[in-house]
């Protein structure tokens, strides 16, 4: 049997005096796509942060890939985090961001290969991401992903400022990184959850 591709154990997460994360279990089973549900301050964010090794809890165990998260080294590189709003060099063009961020992951790709992507989410080469709305900034974030290829992809309301052929392509790129490895998503949209998980997952402030 294939290892979990995230086993969270009772995990609790707290910022000065105030727990954000209680007694948290969570697996996720390779091929998965995992919806996390709730309001604002319920932890989403914090369990993705978590789940990326970006911050460790206070109490209890977060096993990555059949490792603890702080003895991996080489499967850090098999995570990837979009977030809300997903980061980039506002003074650089789409191509350029994508470029950079490959090299910084250690994989390169040709400049034909970044604008594939760019073109596969409806996005024109050169221009500035300063110049791009929230949502092209969504679509970026989305052609980054396909040219990455996490075995965890790891996405923070994803949905958002997306249009009708934004969401459509969205979908495609989550159910193709599931056939790679896992893919765990914070969202407030129950339809879209309904749409596009395996599994649900519905958090509460406690």
């Amino acid at each position: 049997m294939p290892e979990p591709v995230v086993e969270l154990n009772k995990v609790w997460k707290r910022f000065g005096r105030q727990w954000v994360l209680r007694d948290l279990s969570l697996t996720v089973e390779p091929g998965e796509i995992v919806a996390l549900l709730g309001p604002n301050g319920v932890g989403k964010t914090t369990l993705l942060r978590v789940i990326a090794t970006l911050i460790r809890p206070q109490r209890g165990e977060v096993r990555l890939f059949g490792k603890p998260a702080r003895t991996i080294e080489k499967e850090r590189g098999w995570i990837g985090l979009v977030a809300n709003p997903p980061a980039f060099y506002r003074h650089l063009s789409g191509e350029e961001n994508l470029a950079q961020s490959l090299a910084l992951s250690n994989k390169p790709a040709p400049a034909d290969q970044i604008l594939a992507a760019m073109e596969r989410v409806g996005l024109p080469p050169g221009r500035p991401v300063s110049a791009y709305s929230s949502g092209m900034r969504k679509r970026l974030a989305l052609a980054r992903s396909l040219l990455l290829e996490p075995r965890l992809l790891l996405l923070d309301e994803p949905e958002t400022a997306l249009d009708t052929g934004g969401k459509g392509e969205l979908v495609e790129v989550i159910r193709a990184a599931a056939g790679q490895g896992a893919v765990v998503l914070a969202t407030h949209d129950h339809g879209f959850a309904a749409e596009v998980a395996s599994r649900r997952v519905e958090m509460e402030v406690r």
